[in-house]
């Protein structure tokens, strides 16, 4: 999958493992709302709930960030479930494939 530019269709949640991660790197909520607006989508896959897992790469934030998000069209919400800071020797130097 070639990497898209995140639209979001729904408003988003985070959960509370989320806003305890962003605590962990020192980024805060509107930190992450604002690096989220150039988010790319960088793997896509649909799970078996009828919802849809996407990660996404940040780069626009002091480093490079993954989120989670499930898009849940039924409930019209998109919710953050992690945000983390790729591992450079798991990801290719752009943090965009796995190795």
């Amino acid at each position: 999958m070639a990497s898209s530019r995140k639209q979001w269709r729904h408003p988003k949640a985070i959960s509370e493992h989320a806003f305890d991660k962003l605590h962990v790197i020192n980024c805060t909520l509107a930190e992450l709302e604002t690096a989220l607006d150039g988010a790319e989508i960088i793997e896509e896959r649909e799970l078996d709930d009828g919802t849809s897992k996407e990660l996404l790469l940040v780069v626009d934030w002091k480093r490079p960030l993954h989120v989670v998000v499930v898009v849940d069209d039924a409930r019209r919400e998109e919710r953050i479930v992690t945000v983390y800071e790729p591992l450079a020797g798991q990801w290719t130097a752009d943090y965009r494939r796995r190795r």
